[in-house]
């Protein structure tokens, strides 16, 4: 969980400062080998048994114990949950690719809208000539409960097409893709700015469903303020609570120590006495 943090336009506009050395500047963005096999290999882990879930079920309902498969039923949707969200990473890690060249750039991205990776990439061969502008800006999603700052970064072509290069988690940073190390270089390789469109508030749903933004959605440093305000307030209220129900089973323990007397197994005759 990341809270949103307020920053200044020059910290949005500014290149990390691992980015602004020339000389050791990275061309090729991809992930790591040791990743990719492991992702691969824990999704591989687990397929056979999430494979055997629909079996499991068939066979128990075929027998009648439709109420002992509800418990499974959970399971088995949870599990498609996180079978789902290991799919997409392992995507991302064999297919997402950014490769800086003298003249071009290549990239294998994400081409959906939505500021987490899906199953659909797009491959690009853009020339730095063509490109004239590149944008950031900082999304909130969420409400005061739990905010997340998302930084995004994304091409202006010079006929107008807009290319999404992906999204940044505030102080949580993928360092296979670090976008906005990657939006300066691409700046700088293509000599225009890096605009900064400020703060806007974001809902998931109708991200990744498409919708357009409302023009009314920007949101100020106060707002943002108030937003970290109402996290800190909703996290200790959860903390205290956390804390209270945890003490109250501890004295119940103590107070109420467990009988210290033999259990019987039921069931089990006892000898009889000769």
């Amino acid at each position: 969980m990341t809270t949103a943090a307020a920053s200044t336009p020059a910290d949005l506009a500014a290149p990390p400062k691992h980015a602004q050395d020339h000389d050791s500047e990275r061309h090729l963005y991809a992930a790591s080998g040791a990743r990719k096999t492991l992702i691969c290999f824990i999704f591989l882990m687990l397929l056979p048994f999430y494979a055997s879930l629909p079996f499991m079920l068939a066979m128990r309902i075929s027998r009648g114990l439709v109420a002992d498969s509800i418990g499974l039923g959970i399971l088995a949707l949870a599990f498609t949950g996180l079978m789902f969200w290991l799919l997409i990473i392992m995507m991302f890690s064999l297919r997402a690719r950014v490769q800086l060249g003298e003249k071009d750039v290549f990239l294998t991205l994400p081409a959906g809208r939505g500021p987490t990776p899906m199953l659909n990439y797009k491959s690009y061969k853009l020339h730095y000539a063509d490109i004239a502008s590149v944008e950031t800006r900082r999304e909130i999603y969420g409400g005061s409960f739990v905010p997340v700052m998302m930084q995004g970064a994304r091409l202006i072509m010079k006929d107008g097409t807009i290319i999404k290069l992906g999204y940044d988690a505030e102080h949580n940073n993928d360092q296979a893709f670090p976008y906005a190390e990657i939006a300066h270089a691409i700046a700088r390789h293509a000599g225009v700015p890096v605009l900064d469109r400020g703060h806007v508030r974001r809902s998931y749903a109708s991200k990744m469903l498409g919708f357009i933004a409302p023009a009314d959605a920007a949101v100020t440093e106060d707002e943002i303020a108030a937003v970290n305000a109402g996290h800190n307030r909703f996290i200790l209220v959860l903390t205290i609570a956390l804390s209270t129900l945890v003490a109250i089973g501890l004295a119940k323990d103590l107070l109420n120590p467990p009988s210290s007397e033999t259990a019987v197994i039921e069931g089990v005759e006892k000898p009889k006495k000769r």
